[in-house]
C-alpha cells in the first residue's frame, strides 16, 4: 500500500464553460482529462451559471456530490435529480445532463467496467476501523479521503497522516491487498472508493521506448518509403492487414507533406539528364535514370525517412489482428475519416455555397 496527502495548492485548476474545475487526483499518473485516457479522476468544480450543460463522457460513469448550494440535474430522456449539500447522484457520463443552480461539487469519474462510490465519514475522538463497503473482484483499489470540514487523522500500516479542510488523502492498494485503515478526528470526510484494473492497451497508445537507429530500421524505411501511394494496397495486399500507429503515421505525414523524397528524386534526375543531354545517347540517359531510380528507391528515400521515423520502426508497424482495444478504436476512426474530403471542405468552407440564404 502507498499513500499521498495532496494539498490544496497542488490541485490543477482549469476553466470550463460553466465555471472552474480543480483536478485533485487522476490515475494513471500523467494521464489527461481532455485525452480521456484515465481510469479514474477526482475533481471539484464550481458551477457559476444558473444553467449549464455537462461535458459528454460516454466512456465513463460519474458520481457527483454537492459541497455547497443546491442543484437540479436533468438527465435528458432518463430522469431528474434534486440535490442539496452532501447529497449525491450517480449517472452515466453519456447522458445529456443539464444543471439548474449554482453550486460547488465533488466529482468522481470512473472508466466503464470499473467501480466507483462516494460516501460520508464522520470521524470521532476514538479511531474507527475502515475498509471496503462494496464487494468487488477488481484487483486494484483506491480509497481517497477528502476533508470537507474539520480535520481527520488516518492510520495505516503503522503510520498516521492528518488532513485539514480541502486536503485529499489517496491510499492505493495493490493486487491482493485488502483496504484497511483507521480514522479519527471531527468534521466531515467524503470517501471515494474505486475498484479497478489497469486496463492496459485500452486507454492510450502503447509506450515504445526509443532506441538508436539500426540497419533493421533502415530496411523498414525502405518498405515505408515505397508504399506511400494510393494504389499501394491493391498492389501489396498485405498492406490491408497492416496498420501504422499514430507516432509512425505522424512521422510519415511530416515527410510526405514536405515532399522531401519527391524533391530529392527530381533534383537527382535533373542532375543526370541536363549534363548528359548534350553528349550522351538517349539509351544512356534512360539507363542512367533507371540506375538513379533504383538508387532512390533502395537508398536515398529510405535515408530521408530514417531520421524522421520513431525507432525501433518495426514496433510501430502493427498487424491489424493483434491491435490493442485502443489501437482498434483509433484505426476505426481513421477508416471513417476522409482526409482529402476534409481538406477540400476546409478550403471552400467560406465559399458562397455556405453563405446564409
Amino acid at each position: 500500500m502507498k499513500y499521498q496527502l495532496i494539498k490544496k495548492d497542488a490541485y490543477k485548476t482549469s476553466r470550463w464553460t460553466g465555471g472552474e474545475t480543480r483536478e485533485m487526483a487522476i490515475w494513471p499518473a500523467g494521464s489527461r482529462y481532455l485525452e480521456r485516457n484515465f481510469v479514474w479522476r477526482l475533481s471539484s468544480a464550481t458551477v457559476e451559471q444558473e444553467e449549464s450543460d455537462f461535458s459528454s463522457l460516454p466512456d465513463y460513469d460519474r458520481v457527483l456530490m454537492v459541497l455547497e448550494g443546491e442543484v437540479v440535474l436533468s438527465h435528458e430522456g432518463q430522469r431528474v435529480a434534486r440535490l442539496k449539500a452532501l447529497e449525491q447522484d450517480r449517472f452515466d457520463g453519456a447522458y445529456k445532463t443539464h444543471s439548474f443552480g449554482r453550486i460547488t461539487d465533488y466529482n468522481l469519474m470512473v472508466r466503464k467496467g470499473n467501480e466507483g462510490y462516494l460516501d460520508l465519514l464522520y470521524p470521532a475522538e476514538t479511531a474507527a476501523q475502515c475498509g471496503p463497503t462494496q464487494p468487488t473482484e477488481k484487483p486494484l483499489a483506491v480509497h481517497a479521503l477528502f476533508c470537507q470540514e474539520g480535520y481527520f487523522v488516518a492510520g495505516m500500516g503503522g503510520k498516521t497522516v492528518m488532513a485539514s479542510p480541502g486536503e485529499l488523502l489517496v491510499m492505493e492498494f495493490g493486487e491482493g491487498e485488502q483496504p484497511a485503515y483507521t480514522i479519527m478526528g471531527e468534521g466531515t470526510v467524503i470517501r471515494a472508493q474505486v475498484y479497478f484494473d489497469e486496463m492496459k492497451g485500452q486507454l492510450a497508445a502503447e509506450e515504445i521506448p526509443p532506441e538508436k537507429a539500426t540497419f533493421d530500421d533502415f530496411k523498414a524505411c525502405v518498405y515505408l518509403a515505397n508504399v506511400q501511394f494510393r494504389a499501394a494496397k491493391y498492389i501489396l495486399p498485405s498492406l490491408k492487414r497492416t496498420w501504422f500507429d499514430q507516432a509512425l503515421s505522424k512521422a510519415i505525414r511530416k515527410v510526405e507533406k514536405l515532399y522531401l523524397t519527391a524533391a530529392a528524386f527530381l533534383l537527382g534526375a535533373l542532375a543526370i539528364c541536363i549534363p548528359m543531354a548534350l553528349t550522351a545517347e538517349v539509351w544512356q540517359v534512360f539507363a542512367a535514370l533507371a540506375v538513379w531510380t533504383l538508387l532512390d528507391v533502395f537508398v536515398v528515400s529510405p535515408l530521408i525517412y530514417l531520421p524522421f521515423m520513431p525507432k525501433p520502426v518495426r514496433k510501430h508497424i502493427k498487424d491489424v489482428d493483434k491491435l490493442t482495444p485502443y489501437e482498434q478504436k483509433v484505426r476505426e476512426e481513421e477508416m471513417k475519416s476522409n482526409p482529402q474530403l476534409e481538406k477540400l471542405l476546409k478550403k471552400y468552407k467560406n465559399s458562397g455555397r455556405n453563405l446564409p440564404q
